[in-house]
This record gives structure tokens, C-alpha cells and sequence, in this order.
């Protein structure tokens, strides 16, 4: 063999060896890539996690706020019902039978305040 082939064959077999070294390197590159990809998807589903029971948290406690704000003002609706009939000189036994005539009025009684509580402490209405 002559010299040229063999330094041409050494060189074929160097730039080999330097090609696989750097395929090798960029494979690794690739790697740790791909699992700080896969680290960061992972932190971002615990991310919407959290964010998913924050919001159905919150939409709990609106819920909640709405019920308690729909049940005082039903509440006060029915003390200004009350004292309406009271003033215009029905009992309180009248007004309960009026107040029961109403869709669901059986329950109202027990929720919204007592009609006998309610005008515990109204003052005395002027006989006509």
C-alpha cells in the first residue's frame, strides 16, 4: 500500500471517529432537552392543577355568596310582607293563613322568620 492510501484511510477513519463523537454529543444534547421539555409539561399540568381547583374553589364560594344573598333577600321580602299586612291591622294569626296561602308558604314561615317574632316588638296598633 503507498503512503497516500493509508494517510487517506487514517483521515476517512478520523473524520469517522470525530462524526460519531459529535453525533453522540448532540444525541445527549437532544436528551436532556427532551427531558427538561418533559420536566417543564409536567410542572405546567400541575400548574393548571392547582389553577383548575383555585377556580372551581371560587366558584364554590360565589355559589355559596349567592344562595346567602338570595336567601336574606327573600328574608327581608317576607318581613315586608308581614309587617304590610300588619299594617293594615291584620293579626298575626290572619297573616299566617294569607302568608300560607302562597306557592311553598308552609316552609317560608320556618326560613325567613316567624311571623310571631316579627311583630314581637312592633308597637300596638290603634283600635279603629
Amino acid at each position: 500500500m503507498e503512503l497516500w492510501t493509508i494517510i487517506a484511510a487514517l483521515s476517512a477513519v478520523i473524520a469517522n471517529v470525530i462524526s460519531v463523537f459529535f453525533a453522540r454529543r448532540s444525541l445527549r444534547k437532544a436528551d436532556a432537552a427532551l427531558e427538561q421539555s418533559r420536566v417543564q409539561a409536567e410542572l405546567s399540568l400541575q400548574r393548571a392543577d392547582l389553577a383548575l381547583a383555585q377556580a372551581q374553589q371560587l366558584s364554590r364560594e360565589s355559589l355559596h355568596a349567592h344562595w346567602a344573598i338570595d336567601g336574606a333577600m327573600s328574608a327581608i321580602a317576607w318581613r315586608e310582607q308581614v309587617l304590610g299586612l300588619y299594617d293594615r291591622g291584620l293579626s298575626a294569626e290572619k297573616i299566617r293563613r294569607i302568608m300560607l296561602l302562597e306557592d311553598g308558604g308552609a316552609g317560608y314561615e320556618a326560613s325567613n322568620g316567624r311571623i310571631d317574632d316579627i311583630l314581637r316588638e312592633m308597637p300596638p296598633r290603634p283600635r279603629p
